[in-house]
Order: C-alpha cells, then structure tokens, then sequence
C-alpha cells in the first residue's frame, strides 16, 4: 500500500537542520516525504497536474501525495545563485534546469501551507524590495542607496563611511576555489574609483556602534538572539568572526518590533523568516529578511525551534 504523504520536505542531504524536524514528525506520527536535491535522479516521479496528484517511487517503496497534503517545507534552492567555475555539460545543464522547474512546480498544491512558497520567496528576497516593505511598516532602516555610479553623493545620502554589501548573496566558484561575498566597512573615497561601475552595490549608513540581533520567525512563535563577542557588539559583518569566539544570547524585543517583525513576514506571504536587526542608538534598525535563513545554529538549550517548526508543519490549521 502506498504511504499517505501529510507532509512534503524538499531539502538536500547537507541540510542537518531539516533532519531535526524530520526526527520530531517521525515523533509525532506524522506522515512526511522528503524529496533531497542529490538524489531526484534515484525517485521514479509520477506528477498529474491537473489532478493535484504526485506518485513517488524509491526502491520498493511508493509515496502518494494529495489535495489532503498538509505542508511543504521548501528548503530547495528557488535559484540556484552559485556561478560554476568551469561550464557545464549538457547533461548538467538539463539536470539543473529541469530538475529545478519540476520542484517549482509542485506549487500546484496550493491548498498546502508553504514553508515557503518559491513565488513569495523569489520577491522577499530581494533587498531593495524587502527595504521599501519594512519601511512602510514603520521600521527604522538605514539610509541605503544602491549604485554603480561613483559620481553619486553617497556622503551627503549615506555617509563618508559606510558599510558595502551586495545586493544579492555572491558565491563564485573560481575552478576549485569558492569566494563568498561579505559586508565591508570602507570609506566612500576608498571604492568610488574607475572600477566601481562594475555591478551595483548596496551603500547603507554605517550603524557602529550595534548589537546584532538574529529574529527567527515560525507562524506566531518569534525567538531573538544577540550575536556578540566577550566585549560586547560587533563591528561590520558578524559573519566574520571566527565561530568559537562569537556568544549568543536571548534578547527581549519590544513588543511593537516584534509585531513589527511578524507582520513583515505574513506582508510578504511568509511562513518562516530569519530577521536580522540591529540595535544602535537605542533603535532597532531593520538590516534584512532571509526567508530561507539558517536556524539551526540557534536551535540549543531546549530552545524548540525545529520542534515549533515541526509542529507547524503538521497542524492542520488555515492554509
């Protein structure tokens, strides 16, 4: 007999986080497929579109997945943002590219809750978009212009010293080599050069000093963890700082931010987020949203986000 399918992950063998969440469904009874990136090629997929009716196959065992599906927790790439570093051969190509839509396409149940869906991710993604939306409720937002033009006045709008960032994540692969791009502390006089025309950055107002607050968001339930060092706050990307020496810490947010933050994530269509704010000058200025960010690093000392998430997952509340 085929097993009925309550809740459908799609995620890829590295993602230990999810493997917390698969232990607390497996817990619970609840009835899951996870679908890994690395092994589609092994799973015989029979999809009926029309029908809402998905038929997996592995080995000997079968899956049926229907309109009585009760979730996704979408942990796939939406756009895969790596660059190879040598091309790809047709087979790669294919494989990417059809693989890729095939996932997408599982959007058709629509009647499932998404954690969260490809199309609210795709748009919450973007920085200036995820910006204009914060601003318009009511979060404090550093003053950001995002160019290529060295001639623009980012002193007068931003500040002689400011903090660089992409404005989407950059990881390059460079032949056996991988260069990930971080938040830079710089003086404008240093980067409005001849090359600076190259691709559009986002120059923000430099918040020093901070405290770096991480936001992690499942439906109602909101966690918030200071990100710091023995000293205090951090200067620049956090990201930076070697891991053993980083402290994390629970931090009460005002209740105002915290409605802030939650009503952020339904605005934008979202079920799940990691928020990064920062605290400075007794304000908490919104930095961005990460609709797909890492939590499983602050999932410790009892702490129940994979459960809460687990629990979500499985509820059988309003879609």
């Amino acid at each position: 007999m085929p097993g009925n399918v309550d809740v459908l992950i799609l995620s890829s063998l590295a993602d230990i986080s999810t493997d917390r969440i698969c232990y607390h469904l497996s817990t619970m009874g609840i009835g899951f497929l996870r679908l890994n990136r690395e092994q589609l090629r092994d799973v015989g997929l029979q999809l009926d579109p029309a029908r809402a009716r998905l038929t997996c196959r592995y080995v000997d065992q079968v899956w049926q997945v229907g309109t009585n599906l009760r979730s996704v927790w979408w942990r796939q790439p939406t756009f895969l943002r790596n660059t190879p570093g040598t091309a790809l051969t047709v087979e790669e190509q294919l494989d990417r590219s059809q693989w890729s839509a095939a996932m997408r396409g599982l959007m058709l149940f629509s009647e499932a809750r998404w954690f969260n869906n490809p199309a609210a991710t795709y748009r919450a993604e973007s920085k200036p978009f995820q910006l204009r939306e914060a601003y318009k409720l009511g979060f404090d937002v550093p003053e950001t212009l995002v160019t290529n033009d060295r001639f623009a006045d980012v002193p007068r709008i931003v500040g002689q010293k400011l903090a660089v960032k992409s404005i989407d994540t950059v990881l390059l692969a460079d032949h056996d080599n991988q260069h990930f791009g971080y938040t830079i502390v710089t003086d404008w006089s240093d980067c409005a050069d001849e090359s600076f025309h190259a691709v559009p950055v986002a120059c923000q107002a430099l918040l020093s000093p901070k405290l770096d607050l991480r936001v992690t968001i499942i439906g109602e339930h909101v966690w918030c963890t200071t990100v710091e060092v023995e000293g205090g706050g951090i200067e620049g990307d956090w990201r930076l700082t070697p891991k053993t020496d980083l402290i994390y810490r629970e931090h009460e947010l005002p209740i105002e931010v915290q409605r802030r933050c939650l009503a952020l994530i339904r605005h934008l269509g979202l079920g799940y987020g990691a928020i990064d704010l920062a605290l400075s000058a007794g304000r908490y200025w919104f930095i961005e949203i990460n609709p797909t960010g890492e939590w499983g690093w602050l999932d410790r000392d009892g702490r129940g986000i994979s459960e809460a998430i687990a629990m979500e997952l499985a509820s059988e509340g309003s879609k």
